[in-house]
């Protein structure tokens, strides 16, 4: 009976850590860094549709959630710099945020923040992923798309490739992932100087951001994110993102349509009829 005992304890032991590995996120610490290591995938990597079969369910539309966003709008307002979601810019970069932040203190500009949506630019990475707007995901072989609903896909390649020995800067720069069990562990670097970190706040071009992506239970979801930038950054910020399944499903954006600024002067006259 004692032998009994002990075995049942042993595969208790065992399912739970089984089941720790596959979630992924269960024991990570959610203020150390991430660490990109091809050594740590296990379980199905999307390598053929076998295998995507295998991979957890992420249908739906997911949109930042409300806590998220309030997070999102301390750290680019800097209405309360003792906030834990403030980035950790270096005094340049810092300097550039109070002058360009919405509400702030009155130092921003009074038609609030300057940023690349105000001129239809891609918001780049990583503050794609905080914008309030809901994406979706989509596995082929080798590959995850993240579909925004501004239309500025992702590409994250899972074929084991490696980034290119010279990169073309992008707005969403060059992602490659692979799978821990149910978290999708990615990396991206060739980020262009003009995308943000989050609303109005420009990389240096020197932003390497690493991601944890994981559903959290029926409709949630969650991206922790550590972004390094030698020249914006003072160290590693490490932070985690909350979204919601969207009732709405997508929704199409488009960023001109029913535009009405004008050199700076808003028209409010309806458009006529076609």
């Amino acid at each position: 009976m004692k032998a009994f005992w002990i075995l049942l304890g042993a595969l208790s032991a065992s399912v739970v850590t089984q089941t720790a590995a596959a979630d992924g996120a269960a024991s990570r610490d959610p203020n150390a860094p991430i660490v990109f290591d091809r050594h740590r995938a296990h379980g199905p990597q999307g390598d053929s549709w076998a295998s995507i079969a295998k991979l957890p369910d992420w249908t739906g539309a997911w949109a930042l959630d409300s806590a998220s966003f309030a997070k999102g709008r301390d750290t680019a307002t800097g209405q309360n710099l003792k906030s834990p979601n403030m980035a950790p810019l270096t005094p340049k970069w810092e300097a550039m945020r109070e002058a360009n932040g919405a509400a702030n203190g009155g130092r921003g500009p009074t038609t609030g923040v300057i940023n690349n949506s105000a001129f239809c630019i891609p918001n780049g990475m990583p503050g794609l992923m905080g914008a309030p707007f809901a994406f979706q995901f989509v596995f082929a072989p080798g590959l995850v798309l993240v579909l925004p609903e501004n239309n500025s896909v992702r590409r994250i390649f899972t074929d084991g490739r490696a980034h290119p020995d010279d990169p073309d800067e992008s707005f969403n720069g060059h992602s490659i992932g692979y799978w821990e069990g149910d978290t999708l562990v990615v990396d991206t670097i060739a980020i262009k100087r003009r995308a943000e970190f989050f609303m109005g706040m420009k990389t240096s071009g020197k932003a390497h951001v690493i991601e944890r992506f994981h559903r959290t239970g029926k409709d949630t979801f969650a991206i922790d994110f550590t972004v390094t930038d030698e020249l914006a950054l003072s160290k590693p910020w490490n932070y985690t993102r909350t979204y919601k399944l969207s009732p709405n499903d997508m929704l199409e954006y488009v960023c001109d349509e029913n535009n009405r600024d004008s050199n700076g002067e808003i028209d409010l006259t309806p458009p006529s009829e076609p």
